[in-house]
């Protein structure tokens, strides 16, 4: 137990020691003893308090992307410019990815208030954007804000559980989603109604993200006050030796490749523009690599030891390790609307049963991350459920390969489990992250398990798209012309019938000499030439599941880190001497 400083009221002068009765003197014993334990490492109400303020940081920018998504098709078709439909959601994660590693990284110098606060401000101003946004260029500058403000807002993921004991590590990590959990299973529900109308009240979406928020900045405001040196350096001899160079190299390049991979989402990968994105963004990041490892930097955005620990285990297997795991959710992210728009969801469809259907994913997800929340402690052998629950993860997302247009049953039960796999797999690889490195480093901890998020959900968005249109049109190049012709439709009306086959009975009746019985075939030609595409894509996907799971075998046992100690107390609350930097 830490010593303590003792005030004037904890001084018992010997003359009183020595009249007191042995009764007397025991009960002094106990009154030390009491204040021994109130100075004991806790989290305290204040400390509890900032954690929902630091939870709704977190939470209040991603409110945007889960609405956005729902409602994404009507509301271009309200602003105009339907051609940029491919940048609305990778925006988001572009700039997130850019700003997460930066500022995360930096929140060690220079505290984790300031960045938080900005976090708000960026966000709120990115909600007025959307909420006022008169075209489709307007609504994107302000989703490219919402997804800058999140990834500032990423340095709450590493404060929330910096302020509880180190053996519930995993739950404040999960805590810190507290709010995206909410919004994963409500957003849908409301961008869909919100956009049914002709009116604009899909504006308050955005103007409840905008107070969402600004609740957030307030109370941070008011109760938050960490120490605002972190890591122990001065913020001047911080500004000097700050990685300028290497801040700029990885956010040029990062862009790029992002750029480059939302392009191939809509344009041949042998375009001109395609190529020299990809190029000249992975020369930068090689050369960012480069820098990092070579230049001496005194504040380096990745440090090279914190990559070589224990041969690469206590931290860089971890930190590939977050990648692959959210790469391979992604695919499933993928695969499941698109299954279900293809082969479930039509014109017909009603909005309740369209909701209904998101929720085996939608809820899988929170469920196994309360599972981990609720048995991870008391199952402990923290190695072995990294392993079982990548490995769960990857098998059943590879099951997915199995699809057809009229199995449902047997792939929603396969999504379920992989999304439950994953709320496990995710938050303890992120654990894992975040105890690979020393205290003075978990900014640069999370700032790069942040950018492993989000460049893994990029990239692997980015492969999954590709290997679905790829498969749709290789097989449906045979299999809707063979149905075509079967059904009496002239070879005249091929390549008609090829570019509605995608867009329901309602269009192909539309071409001269197809009938709602060829339409129909038509139709369900469609439905397995995307049973296809699904499939590869589902097998890519093994290609990340099973270095998954060969890094989760080399991950070290955290066990012994999970202990009592608390690293971080508020300076405004009791316990703040505690901090051993201020």
């Amino acid at each position: 137990m830490a010593a303590i400083e003792k005030s004037d009221h904890d001084i018992v002068h010997s003359e009183d020691i020595e009249t007191h009765s042995p009764t007397n003197s025991t009960a002094v014993d106990e009154t030390k003893a009491e204040h021994e334990g109130v100075r004991e490492e806790r989290t305290t109400p204040k400390a509890w308090l900032c954690i929902f303020f630091l939870v709704m940081t977190f939470g209040s920018p991603f409110w945007a992307t889960p609405t956005t998504a729902a409602m994404s098709s009507q509301l271009l078709t309200k602003l105009g410019q339907v051609e940029l439909s491919s940048w609305v959601i990778p925006c988001i994660t572009t700039c997130a990815t850019i700003s997460i590693l930066i500022f995360g990284a930096n929140s060690d110098l220079f505290g984790r208030r300031y960045f938080l606060l900005a976090a708000n401000l960026v966000t709120a101003v990115g909600y007025i954007v959307c909420a006022r946004a008169h075209n489709t260029s307007m609504l994107i500058a302000g989703l490219s804000l919402n997804g800058f403000g999140s990834g500032m807002a990423g340095v709450a993921l590493i404060a929330v559980p910096e302020l509880i004991p180190n053996k519930y590590r995993h739950i404040g990590v999960v805590l810190a989603d507290g709010f995206v959990y909410v919004m994963i299973v409500i957003g849908p529900v409301v961008g869909r109604y919100a956009i049914i109308n002709s009116d604009s009240r899909w504006q308050y979406v955005y103007w409840g993200g905008f107070v969402f928020t600004m609740i957030a900045f307030i109370g941070l405001f008011i109760f938050y006050q960490p120490p605002k040196h972190p890591r122990g350096v001065p913020w001047k001899e911080a500004v000097r030796g700050l990685d300028w160079v290497g801040a700029i190299l990885f956010t040029i390049g990062a862009i790029l490749v992002l750029v480059g991979m939302v392009y191939t989402s809509y344009i041949p990968a042998t375009d001109k523009r395609v190529i020299i994105c990809l190029v000249v963004g992975f020369v930068l990041i090689i050369a960012f690599g480069l820098w990092e490892r070579f230049s001496g930097v005194r504040f380096p955005l990745c440090p090279e030891e914190i990559f070589s620990s224990h041969k690469g285990r206590e931290f860089g297997v971890p930190f590939c390790l977050t990648f692959i795991i959210v790469g391979f959710f992604y695919g499933t992210a993928v695969i499941y609307p698109t299954m279900l728009n293809a082969f479930y969801i039509d014109a017909n469809t009603s909005i309740s049963t369209q909701l209904l259907l998101t929720l085996p994913a939608n809820l899988a997800l929170p469920l196994g991350a309360m599972l981990l929340v609720a048995f991870g402690r008391k199952i402990g052998h923290w190695k072995i459920t990294m392993i079982a629950s990548t490995f769960s993860l990857v098998l059943f997302g590879c099951l997915l390969a199995l699809m057809t247009p009229y199995n449902k049953v047997t792939m929603i039960t396969f999504v379920t489990l992989s999304q439950l796999s994953y709320g496990w797999a995710a938050y303890l690889s992120v654990t894992y992250t975040q105890l690979g490195v020393p205290q003075t480093m978990l900014g640069l901890s999370g700032g790069l398990a942040g950018t492993a998020r989000y460049a893994g959900g990029a990239v692997a968005s980015a492969c999954y798209s590709s290997a679905i249109s790829n498969g749709i049109a290789e097989r449906g190049a045979v299999l809707i012309p063979k149905a075509a012709l079967a059904a009496g439709i002239p070879q005249s009306s091929m390549a008609a019938v090829s570019a509605a086959a995608g867009l329901g009975a309602a269009a192909l009746e539309k071409i001269p000499g197809v009938t709602p019985q060829g339409a129909e075939a038509i139709g369900t030609a469609y439905k397995y030439a995307v049973a296809y595409g699904l499939r590869n894509a589902a097998l890519a996907s093994m290609a990340f599941g099973v270095v998954g799971i060969i890094l989760a075998c080399f991950c070290e046992d955290i066990g012994p880190k999970m202990n009592e100690k608390i690293e971080t107390f508020l300076e405004n609350d009791a316990l703040a001497e505690k901090n051993k930097f201020h």
